[in-house]
């Protein structure tokens, strides 16, 4: 993909010095619900339950002190939502501030990319590699695990063909991928790959691997939790004993598993025990903050593998394996193509090698990554 590129920012809004939202998700479920008209319709298209969905429309109102939602009744219409004034006004505003940010990002993206490639490649290696060019937008734990890094440099020297990584968080690289700005997405947010399948952006789903989720936390408070019941019981009770808990809340794969667990386990997560990171980037960043917040958190085995040198964090126990709720702790990987009939600059052939490589000579890779170092694989295959 030729031209094309892009540097994710995290928009946080903190008010007085206290209270701090996150923007990404508030300022999405205000486009949505613009959109569609209605606040179940937009939650359920950005992978949201309603009652988070809800829960932050009311926190930003509060924050600010702005009626942003204008909520209608059923009847004949079925009722719906829309934006206020002041609703349509701040979105505007951040639209404008976002497009400014995004401009000025892809002018420094221009200068640093091409001073890398001057480095890394001699001339005639630099014409022949941007001529062969992928871009993958993928979600944090491949290439915080350094996972991403190795597959790409065995495929390009099988190959020639360089792949370009964005990291990010699931929601978001498919958000990327809607904008025709990358040519394939690696993700694990089941929800939103079938959706974007079904919006007609994707040609192929490719299951890679996997990874299971785990509930960690400090060892002081897992010994006063019931951990002989099942995963969802022991959300619960975190939640009732006001114990703290650390989510990433940036619209990953992490942040919508952990969302399922919570509406399953009917808590609400509205108290002061419940923290949104702020600008900490990935599992590995959750896993420090909730490491120093002494503080529970889900995240992926492989992030917990990296980090369990520098953290005094445990997993707690039935949270890997929850018979009742199997679906809860699965983690898998996948690939997706982006729709070459939908954006003209999808270099749809490379891409067709890329995924062939990745299911042959790519999964030789993965199976044994990490063994030697940790004496077992970070990642399953699938």
């Amino acid at each position: 993909m030729a031209g094309d590129k892009f540097i994710p920012f995290k928009v946080n809004l903190e008010l007085e010095g206290e209270k701090r939202l996150s923007g990404n998700n508030l300022f999405e479920m205000l486009r949505v619900i613009k959109q569609q008209g209605s606040i179940s319709r937009a939650a359920s298209t950005l992978g949201f339950s309603y009652r988070y969905a809800w829960g932050l429309i009311k926190e930003a109102e509060s924050a600010l002190g702005l009626k942003l939602v204008e909520k209608q009744a059923g009847g004949a219409s079925g009722g719906g939502a829309s934006l206020t004034s002041e609703g349509l006004n701040l979105l505007e505003h951040y639209q404008s501030f976002k497009n400014e940010v995004n401009e000025e990002l892809d002018r420094f993206v221009d200068s640093a990319v091409f001073s890398l490639e001057q480095q890394n490649l001699g001339y005639e290696q630099k014409s022949s590699a941007l001529s062969h060019h992928l871009l993958l937008a993928s979600t944090m734990e491949p290439v915080e695990t350094g996972l991403l890094d190795v597959l790409e440099e065995a495929f390009y020297q099988s190959s020639g063909i360089l792949v370009k990584h964005i990291a990010v968080g699931s929601g978001r690289a498919l958000e990327i991928a809607r904008q025709g700005r990358v040519d394939m997405v690696l993700t694990h947010a089941p929800e939103l790959e079938k959706q974007f399948m079904a919006e007609g952006y994707g040609s192929q789903i490719i299951p890679v691997m996997s990874n299971k989720f785990i509930l960690v936390g400090p060892g002081e408070l897992i010994e006063k939790i019931e951990l002989e019941v099942g995963a969802v019981d022991i959300f619960r009770e975190i939640a009732l004993r006001g114990f703290p808990f650390v989510s990433r809340g940036d619209f990953s794969g992490t942040h919508l598993q952990e969302q399922k667990i919570w509406e399953a386990s009917d808590v609400s997560t509205s108290g002061e025990w419940y923290l949104t990171s702020s600008g900490v980037a990935g599992n590995l960043g959750i896993l420090s903050l909730a490491n120093e917040k002494r503080a529970f958190t889900l995240v992926d085995r492989a992030s917990y593998i990296l980090s369990q040198s520098k953290i005094e964090l445990e997993i707690v126990k039935n949270t890997q394996e929850d018979s009742r709720e199997p679906d809860l702790f699965n983690n898998v990987f996948v690939l997706s193509t982006v729709n070459p009939e939908r954006f003209a600059s999808i270099n749809s052939e490379d891409v067709r090698k890329f995924a062939r490589w990745l299911q042959a000579e790519g999964k030789q890779i993965i199976s044994g990554f990490g063994k030697e170092k940790y004496g077992e694989p970070l990642f399953d295959l699938v």
